[in-house]
């Protein structure tokens, strides 16, 4: 799955507008919030398909799922030879812009919690 081009408004990926295709990935897509969780793991250092899926609970082919889904759209990179042991790392487009993935983040986990306060209410509310 490889995102749709374009920008919004606010800033460009490797520039200073948001790039549509990043909020594509996180924000539009079911499991956007794993792959920022992803993101966020690969940005303190590089990690193979296993080692993620230990630090984030989650199932091995899931992850590699969204690795792949992350490299056809230019958000992580391998480093050496394919197979078992194969790490990947953000790619050199997303570290050099990663404050943009922040503010997407930023922007989600304020929805969020803009969300739970929401069903908080309304369970307050029906009783």
């Amino acid at each position: 799955m490889i995102a749709p081009q374009g920008q919004v408004t606010v800033r460009a990926w490797g520039g200073s507008v948001l790039d549509k295709r990043l909020w594509y990935l996180l924000a539009a897509t079911r499991g956007g919030l794993n792959r920022g969780r992803i993101l966020q793991v690969l940005r303190e250092r590089p990690l193979n398909a296993n080692d993620l899926s230990g630090r984030l609970n989650l199932d091995y082919k899931t992850v590699r799922h969204h690795l792949d889904v992350l490299r056809d759209n230019d958000c992580v990179m391998t480093l050496g030879n394919e197979g078992y042991g194969l790490l990947y790392t953000l790619s050199p487009r997303l570290q050099t812009h990663f404050e943009d993935f922040e503010e997407i983040w930023r922007r989600l986990e304020a929805q969020a919690d803009l969300g739970k306060e929401r069903n908080r209410l309304g369970s307050i509310e029906s009783a």
